[in-house]
């Protein structure tokens, strides 16, 4: 009853069909927890594992859009229909031979392989089950797959797919694997947390051994589940959650729309600590205060559950996919002041910061910078200033806590760089120093004496140099490639790139003509595919490579076709 399904006719039935021509089963769902988002669409098996299922337009209507990226959804299709919707079609091999070569040339007259590519309306007409491109693994895809996704075109709000009339073969309940129980003082305060092992009674009914028992005065709740349908073996995600307590509706989402521009308070849905510390993702059933998320149901409480000696309370979640398969897990929850009184342990901290307040901490050296919206909860906020002991760093290290606190937006560090000499002062970042001991570029520019970069993680910060230039190894390139279809390099860096880092930049020429290199951002292979544009003959290669503080590295070859 939570869905918006039934809602008048606003999705259309079986308007939309299959974008491969066939049932489909599914690696992804929407709305699925991902890393910093929800997923926004279908993940669509390959048959056979490997690039090449044809994908159909799914509706009549125009190609909209057209984009080729290393990273994000790589080759993507756009395709807008008359009833309101835009259908997306991602991670593609390649498109049809048309529309190739119309994206070939409008890479080779920007002079990117990246291209951003809005056609006229009468340029790309496609009718319903026409062949538009390939099924692939491009951008920041981890197998061979259909991202597809329906879109209201006015505002590009993703929709899940599944309201528009799909049949996934799914008869089997949600399986619910632990639960969390938060118990909190008469402040409001999470006091403790203790996770708890569901028993499965029978398929679809869980239960737990014993009552939850806390001395707090109130309590909530957060649950970790997943969804797999017939003939998959895919842990997906769930479709809606309902938390009623003593019978009474107090807390349930559905996953129908989810905007873009909202999807990172994802954050704020999941436990953000279980998911940094044991990469586990539970769904919360009580807001946070800073969570602007659309999808919520609020009832009675929002899902806080205020606890008495007198009377145990009767918490029922209700785990369902989309095809109505519903599990259940119910229990009582006692207050019980036997139970020695818990007090939050103290942090140290140098100024609170609340979701509806600017937030600015300084220490000598450094200031930190959160705008209004940064955090989901009032959060402690502390920088322990570390003297510099290794060569490679031009400032302390200032280590910024907590680190298991999310942050929603960007904020901005800002270190003093009186250390730095001026002429490294163009080859001088922000580094993270991460928790493994990996150190991130997360760019920097000069404001005065200051180094300044906007940043999403709460971490430990630094001013380090980059004057290394970028490596190209050959990977598929001979002085003689007679008869070849291709050429490779893979190009890396000494640093990774975060936040306002910037990737690598490349540029490749034949005698003096620009030539189209296509980078796989996962593996960082560069690769040129002869054709035709490259007479027979001897030439001359140049591949220049530049990072994010303007090192650069080139590579300079002759070869004959």
């Amino acid at each position: 009853f939570l869905s918006m399904a039934s809602d008048g006719g606003k999705y259309p039935i079986n308007v939309f069909s299959s974008p491969l021509h066939r049932d489909f089963k599914l690696s992804g769902t929407f709305g699925e927890l991902r890393t910093n988002h929800f997923h926004a669409g279908l993940d669509i098996k390959s048959e056979t594992g490997l690039p090449g299922d044809p994908v159909y337009a799914a509706s009549d209507g125009f190609i909209s859009r057209i984009k080729i990226d290393e990273f994000g959804y790589g080759n993507v299709l756009y395709v807008e229909h008359p009833d309101g919707f835009t259908t997306v079609y991602a991670h593609l091999d390649r498109f049809t031979p048309e529309i190739e070569k119309y994206v070939k040339s409008e890479q080779y007259k920007a002079e990117s392989f990246e291209v951003d590519l809005y056609p006229s309306k009468d340029q790309f007409i496609v009718d319903q089950n026409v062949q538009i491109a390939f099924m692939g693994n491009s951008g920041s895809s981890e197998g061979t797959h259909l991202h597809f996704e329906i879109r209201h075109t006015k505002d590009q709000v993703p929709v899940n797919p599944l309201l528009f009339g799909y049949n996934i073969a799914d008869q089997k309940p949600p399986v619910v694997q632990q639960l969390i129980a938060y118990e909190y003082n008469t402040a409001g305060d999470v006091i403790s947390t203790k996770i708890l092992q569901p028993k499965m009674i029978l398929p679809g009914k869980y239960r737990l051994e014993l009552p939850v028992t806390m001395a707090g005065t109130k309590a909530s709740f957060a649950v970790r589940t997943y969804d797999a349908q017939d003939g998959a073996s895919n842990q997906n995600g769930i479709y809606s959650i309902v938390c009623k307590v003593d019978d009474d509706l107090s807390f349930g989402f559905t996953m129908d729309e989810i905007p873009f521009e909202q999807t990172r308070y994802i954050n704020a849905h999941i436990d953000y600590k279980q998911k940094l510390n044991s990469n586990k993702f539970f769904h919360r059933c009580h807001p946070l205060e800073g969570n602007k998320l659309p999808i919520y149901y609020n009832g009675i409480d929002n899902g806080l559950i205020y606890l008495n000696t007198e009377h145990p309370r009767t918490v029922s979640l209700s785990v369902s996919d989309f095809n109505s398969n519903v599990s259940t897990l119910e229990f009582n929850v006692i207050r019980d002041l036997t139970l020695l009184p818990k007090s939050p342990a103290p942090l140290p901290f140098q100024s609170i910061a609340t979701p509806d307040q600017v937030t600015v901490l300084s220490q000598p050296g450094i200031q930190v910078v959160w705008p209004i919206g940064s955090f989901y909860q009032k959060t402690p906020l502390n920088i322990e200033v570390i003297p510099a002991e290794d060569l490679g760093t031009y400032s302390p290290h200032y280590a910024l806590s907590p680190v298991d606190a999310p942050v929603h937006s960007y904020f901005d560090v800002n270190i003093e760089g009186l250390a730095i000499p001026a002429r490294l002062h163009d080859k001088a970042f922000i580094a993270r120093c991460e928790a493994n001991g990996s150190i991130v570029n997360c760019g920097a520019t000069w404001i005065g004496n200051n180094l300044s970069t906007g940043v999403r993680v709460i971490s430990t910060y630094t001013i380090m140099v980059d004057t290394i230039a970028p490596t190209i190894t050959a990977l598929h390139f001979g002085p003689k490639m007679t008869g070849w279809e291709r050429m490779a390099f893979k190009i890396s860096d000494n640093f990774r790139i975060k936040d306002r880092g910037r990737d690598l930049l490349y540029d490749a020429w034949v005698d003096g003509q620009w030539i189209l290199m296509s980078l796989d951002g996962k593996t960082g292979i560069l690769t040129h595919r002869f054709d035709g544009k490259i007479p027979s003959g001897d030439h001359q290669l140049v591949l220049k490579v530049t990072d994010d503080r303007g090192n650069e590295t080139v590579l300079e070859k002759t070869f004959t076709l």
